[in-house]
């Protein structure tokens, strides 16, 4: 078995497989499309700059059929995400295995303690997954829209987020998300990308957007003391204007599932539920060892005669070179 990094001798085998990958990082892949997101394989031999970490893993006595495993991770964040694995066999190879080692090896170097992949839990990627120590800490469901109703609008209640936004919209986050997914995924946006919506001075939602050339993603945060909240997303949508070209998908996980009532009457398409699922890393620890003090010879250091005292101030000792 034999792993090592991407090398860009290697475009050849990740054109032979573009058609063929399991791709595990849902944003990337909606928003920039299943064609490029390996080719940010040409970025691994910069990833200490990048974040791009990608491996090949050679089963014994083969080649020329490689497993092609992805990673992302920004710069001091405490997660990094599974962007996609090809073939899609790879998920039943015997090499899967050291495939994974490694990319946690060596996204561990840069800092990061847990790996996130999303996957629809009725398939055998998500079992493997999990024989391979992944875990689901919450689930989500995507909803594509390519069109927008009419309707009358005034002026748009939503706006871009300002600097004096900042606690507001993580104070909002705070209450809403569960603890368990805020240790896996801390509030890392980029808070003047999305939209922000407020009643009578109260922040009541924040949207995080990412837009790509393929579709804008949208990450919802709302109070449940919100009203109208089809109407809000309704007003938001006008903005973004979503086409069959470029549509907007809107990603709910499991703890702001009752926005779904207010999308039913849209027209949508709606996705298979997914697990998100994470791998904690094992954090480097710096080993502290003891070591005996050099011993000092009794020869060269005169034995105390008497019991140590402070040292005299100056006025005592004048006073005693006087006697």
């Amino acid at each position: 078995m034999t792993v090592r990094p991407f090398e860009l001798r290697d475009m050849l085998i990740l054109n032979r497989y573009r058609d063929q990958g399991i791709f595990l990082d849902t944003i990337p892949t909606l928003t920039w499309g299943r064609v490029l997101i390996p080719m940010g394989a040409m970025l691994s031999p910069l990833s200490d700059t990048t974040g791009v970490i990608t491996s090949l893993a050679f089963e014994d006595g083969d080649r020329r059929n490689p497993l092609v495993g992805q990673v992302a991770h920004i710069r001091n964040l405490p997660f990094a995400r599974f962007s996609f694995l090809a073939p899609e066999s790879a998920i039943e190879s015997t090499a899967l295995p050291a495939l994974l080692e490694n990319l946690v090896q060596r996204v561990g170097e840069r800092q990061a303690r847990s790996l996130v992949a999303e996957v629809e839990e009725s398939t055998y990627t998500f079992e493997a997954l999990r024989k391979a120590g992944f875990s689901i800490y919450s689930r989500q469901r995507i909803w594509k829209i390519t069109s927008v109703p009419k309707m009358d609008r005034g002026e748009t209640p939503w706006r871009r987020p300002k600097s004096e936004d900042e606690f507001a919209i993580h104070a909002l986050y705070n209450n809403l998300v569960p603890a368990l997914v805020q240790q896996v995924e801390p509030p890392y946006w980029d808070d003047k990308s999305g939209y922000v919506f407020y009643q009578e001075g109260e922040l009541l939602a924040f949207v995080d957007v990412v837009s790509g050339p393929r579709g804008i993603w949208l990450q919802p945060f709302f109070h449940p003391e919100t009203d109208q909240v089809a109407e809000r997303l309704i007003d938001l949508l006008h903005i973004l204007k979503p086409s069959a070209k470029r549509p907007v998908y809107i990603g709910l996980r499991s703890h702001a599932s009752w926005l779904e009532a207010s999308l039913e009457n849209l027209d949508v398409e709606v996705g298979p539920r997914q697990a998100v699922m994470v791998k904690r890393l094992a954090a480097g620890v710096k080993e502290f060892k003891t070591a005996p003090l050099p011993e000092i010879a009794a020869a060269s250091t005169p034995k105390a005669t008497m019991p140590y005292t402070k040292p005299y101030l100056q006025h005592e000792k004048e006073f005693l070179l006087r006697q």
